[in-house]
């Protein structure tokens, strides 16, 4: 598969950027920071998919430059991670937001950006927490599959929440539960997560739906 300069997605924890491309054919760029998106718009992107993003380490991409892009008639989607937050933001100028997640901030279900958050390897961009959202997804559908009885969905994401995102990762969350009545529910709510590692990662999900709508997009443009 070659190439397409002018779409660009930034991706990284949410989804390789080697099983992205067997759904798009873009050029995949790290996690966005500030600055990036100018200087994709300059060396010609014309569609612009936003999943993942800095914060902590750099400037967050801002929303005056992807205003700015949107007026010059740049195609700018977002989902997932990043992107979910600026698309809500931005909406009303034209940003494609795409996903449950997005949905749900727009929707005003969701509001801390820390939802998101993780922490990732450097070297390849991987996760090593787990963000918010996906214990929020993955509990709905273990309450679905009847493992969990849908009364603890509450303490658990408030047992959840109660931990930094940066030390979010399966032991950080049962530490948090180990004096907690709910230990046992937040064990197999974990362990239906390490068996389910795709099915409930709702931000590839997230960002999955984001590829497949602009590629639908191309299709139609071309």
């Amino acid at each position: 598969m070659g190439t397409a300069p002018s779409t660009v997605v930034f991706l990284g924890p949410s989804l390789n950027s080697k099983e992205a491309a067997k759904h798009l054919e873009a050029r995949y760029l790290p996690p966005i920071r500030r600055g990036d998106l100018p200087r994709v718009i300059n060396a010609g992107a014309q569609a612009i998919g936003i999943v993942d993003g800095e914060f902590g380490q750099s400037l967050a991409v801002s929303v005056m430059e992807i205003c700015a892009g949107l007026k010059q008639g740049i195609q700018i989607w977002g989902a997932a991670s990043m992107g979910a937050l600026r698309a809500v933001e931005c909406q009303s100028m034209g940003m494609l937001g795409v996903g449950w997640i997005f949905q749900k901030y727009a929707a005003g279900f969701l509001r801390a950006d820390d939802e998101v958050a993780l922490l990732i390897d450097p070297r390849d961009y991987s996760a090593t927490t787990i963000p918010l959202v996906n214990m929020r997804w993955a509990i709905q559908l273990a309450i679905a599959e009847g493992l969990l009885p849908e009364s603890s969905e509450v303490a658990l994401l408030k047992l959840a929440r109660a931990v930094r995102y940066t030390s979010r990762t399966y032991e950080g969350m049962m530490e948090a539960a180990s004096h907690s009545p709910f230990h046992t529910e937040m064990k197999t709510l974990l362990e239906f997560m390490k068996k389910n590692p795709e099915g409930s990662d709702r931000k590839r999900l997230d960002a999955l739906l984001l590829l497949e709508a602009m590629h639908k997009n191309n299709l139609r443009a071309g």
